[in-house]
């Protein structure tokens, strides 16, 4: 216990730098967070995190997906059917007035107003024909000229199609009209000049919202809480007809995307609601009650008029703005559209009248170019009336989404939460580890919020707690690699002489390890040797010995490390490698072969630059056997190698002292030949052979240089005329080999291979080996 204490604490000083960084990280999001919920009134200002969060939640929304509608609300839309039908936009007025006596008949209990009518309607040439008509009369009965002309100015003055449109109006008495604002002194001003800012209030008055304030405050008191500085109302006669009135102006996020509906503004000292407030009250049967604390807005009641125990409680922005978040159902087109010109004609399916019974419309533009573009999470160019109607849809099935009071709280908690919690992460866990966690964070996170938060209508910050932890990980993550490579550096500048690249690798990324013990796998194991290098070193000085030995040994174990092989020691003029550990290498053998034969090519270099020195010159035999072979650290406690031991391994070096007994540079055996790629090298069936040592015998093969004659058809030629040869000897058919071993020593002068069977040929002419020989040479030394 005493060891591990003493151990957590040492890692803990070791990484005092990650430490630190986690807690700046922590305290910044903590700060910034807190910093943000005070700056902008807790949501909708234009700082990073709010517009990061925005859109995060836009992304949930969408992942949601879209809402099915209750079907209470629809869109009563002008659209492209009804400007067709209709004639020219703005259609007169008076098609209003039919379309709203049907849709009395089928049912539809209200019907709110997103649009506005502000200047009387131009008289329409059919409204006047019949007093036209009369003009030509005129010249009959001169004494009615100015009365008729005087008729027909009255017209244009006040449309007959705007009293028909109020009487529709007031006919069916459930509207809501709207009208908009304008929300500082610039755009009033800008916009409405010299004309009165506020008109009709005193028709409004029947729409204004009751409300109560702590004592001795007044509405110009809140700071959050809208406030209006000009409004452009409906005609005196359209307004004279209505019993109910609210806005449908509202301010999008800085990204122009809309996600809160301002529900009560502050209209020259009158609380006035919102369409979608007013209509979903009126559709409940309900009146709002607004409750100011301290800081503005607390709550907004709906109370049924008929039973004041039926309250709906609708959430808003806790900063007191008296603005809703909008739980949007989905893209275009989401609430059911019901024409207006298939409501003036009557010609709803009978699903859609079904529909209509006792339902709530907005009526809005949605023709392509008449409608007013609102972008909603789910769709950049959605009708604004949609957005009214997803708020309507909102309170009517208390299908909410808010931010209570009590998230903040959660969400500085959990900023706090994961500092604790990864910071020992990532002192005591290694990278990947770490990066694992963060993951099964985020992943975490995301469906806590899915079932626990946003599932339940709350929307939780996402952003800055991940954001916070991919921040912790990679500054902490690249601390270590700085300080971690850099002792990595030392210990590869230390061990690169020795051991392969991957071999260091291997042991910096698992010092365990670094243990005794092994592994069987199939290797590929190398032996080489200098010839006559005993006659070398009597014929140099030790200083000029080891200069040619350092010179010899340089590009040898550069191809070697350089082909992913593991030299695994010098021994005295000699070198052992192998291939195939510790990373995997699929075509070991191939490899091995291909880095031998490139070495012959660097001898060739080598003995040219001897030459210059005045080194004697060098030659060298190498011996290549593929097969299982245990690897691993082998030594004592104290030291220990990486290194491959079995019976493998010695014939490897059996058959490089055999080299020499041919004549040639490089053999290899039957277990590489099979392990080699078709076609890949020039090889030929050298000998079957017993090596010192052994009872079984081994079929060996040589590997030829490329240039091992002028031609590339010469060299197959020669290995078919030695393969025959070396069939016709294991047949003791002599007399035909010695003509093909002859002609082989023929095409390459003193190739001692062949000469080797011609020699044996003539002995066994002499003594004849029997017929139970099986052509496999013995050999009695290593």
């Amino acid at each position: 216990m005493k060891r591990f204490f003493k151990s957590t604490w040492q890692k803990i000083v070791k990484n005092w730098v990650i430490i630190v960084i986690c807690f700046v990280i922590v305290g910044g999001g903590y700060y910034s967070l807190f910093s943000h919920y005070g700056r902008f009134g807790f949501e909708g200002g234009n700082d990073f995190i709010y517009r990061m969060e925005s859109n995060l939640l836009d992304i949930k929304m969408r992942l949601r997906g879209k809402k099915k509608a209750s079907g209470k609300v629809g869109i009563l839309a002008i659209d492209e059917k009804s400007i067709e039908a209709f004639g020219r936009w703005p259609f007169s007025r008076k098609y209003y007035a039919k379309a709203l006596k049907n849709l009395k008949k089928l049912g539809v209990k209200w019907v709110g107003f997103d649009s506005i009518y502000a200047e009387p309607e131009k008289t329409y040439l059919e409204d006047a024909r019949t007093d036209i008509k009369a003009l030509d009369k005129l010249a009959l009965d001169p004494k009615n000229f100015k009365s008729r002309i005087d008729k027909i100015n009255g017209m244009l003055e006040q449309s007959p199609a705007d009293q028909i449109f109020a009487d529709g109006i007031r006919d069916f008495k459930n509207i809501v009209l709207g009208f908009f604002y304008f929300g500082s002194r610039f755009e009033a001003k800008y916009n409405l000049g010299d004309k009165p800012k506020f008109n009709l209030l005193d028709l409004m008055s029947v729409s204004e919202v009751a409300y109560e304030l702590p004592e001795g405050r007044d509405l110009e008191s809140f700071p959050y809480l809208k406030k209006v500085y000009g409004l452009v109302p409906n005609t005196p006669l359209i307004s004279k007809a209505g019993e109910h009135f609210a806005f449908f102006s509202n301010d999008a996020d800085a990204d122009a995307i809309n996600r809160w509906v301002v529900l009560v503004a502050n209209i020259k000292g009158t609380l006035l609601p919102s369409l979608s407030l007013k209509t979903a009250a009126e559709y409940l049967n309900s009146d709002p009650l607004v409750y100011f604390g301290d800081g503005g807005i607390d709550t907004i009641f709906l109370i049924n008029r008929d039973d004041d125990t039926k309250v709906i409680e609708v959430p808003i922005d806790p900063k007191g703005g008296g603005r809703i978040l909008i739980n949007h159902v989905g893209p275009s087109h989401s609430f059911h559209h019901y024409s207006l010109a298939d409501a003036y004609h009557m010609r709803y399916t009978d699903e859609e009248k079904k529909n209509l019974k006792g339902s709530v419309l907005l009526l809005g533009a949605t023709a392509t170019g008449t409608n007013d573009i609102r972008p909603n999470p789910f769709d950049p160019a959605i009708d604004g009336v949609e957005n009214h109607a997803a708020v309507i849809e909102n309170i009517v099935t208390q299908d909410f989404l808010k931010r209570p009071l009590n998230i903040y709280e959660i969400e500085l908690f959990v900023v706090l939460g994961i500092g604790l919690l990864f910071c020992p992460v990532l002192i005591f866990a290694n990278s990947l580890f770490s990066g694992m966690a963060v993951i099964l964070f985020l992943v975490g996170y995301y469906y806590m919020d899915k079932v626990f938060w946003f599932g339940e209508g709350t929307w939780t910050y996402l952003g800055i707690p991940s954001l916070q932890i991919i921040a912790m990980y990679v500054l902490s993550t690249l601390y270590k690699y700085m300080t971690e490579e850099a002792e990595k550096k030392k210990v590869k500048g230390a061990f690169q002489h020795y051991l392969s690249p991957d071999v260091i690798d291997q042991v910096l990324e698992d010092p365990e390890s670094l243990q005794l013990g092994g592994e069987k796998k199939e290797l590929t194991v190398f032996f080489s040797d200098v010839r006559s290098f005993t006659t070398i070193s009597e014929s140099l000085t030790p200083e000029k010995l080891c200069e040619l030995m350092n010179d010899y040994f340089t590009p040898m174990t550069s191809i070697i490390l350089r082909s992913k092989g593991v030299l695994d020691k010098y021994i005295g003029d000699a070198i052992m490698a192998f291939w195939g550990a510790p990373i995997d290498l699929p075509q070991h053998a191939d490899v091995g072969v291909k880095a031998s034969v490139e070495m012959l090519f660097a001898l060739d270099q080598l003995r040219h630059d001897f030459k210059v020195k005045g080194f004697p010159e060098i030659d060298i035999g190498i011996g290549l056997n593929t097969g299982p072979m245990s690897v691993g650290n082998m030594g004592s406690g104290e030291r220990f190698t990486y290194t491959v031991m079995g019976d493998s391994v010695n014939l490897g070096a059996r058959l490089e002292g055999l080299t020499k007994e041919y004549g040639i540079k490089i053999m290899i055996s039957e277990f590489t030949m099979r392990k080699l790629t078709p076609g890949a090298h020039l090889t030929r069936d050298l000998d079957d052979i017993r090596v010192k040592g052994k009872t079984e015998p081994v079929q060996v093969f040589d590997v030829l240089r490329p240039d091992f004659l002028p031609q590339p058809a010469m060299i197959q030629e020669f290995c078919q005329k030695f393969d025959e040869g070396r069939k016709l000897y294991k047949a003791q058919e002599f007399e035909r080999a010695i003509t093909l071993f002859s002609d082989c020593v023929k095409m390459k002068a003193n190739d001692k291979a062949s000469l080797l069977y011609l020699s044996r040929i003539e002995e066994y002419q002499k003594n004849r080996p029997g017929e139970d020989w099986d052509g496999v040479y013995t050999f009695t030394h290593k």
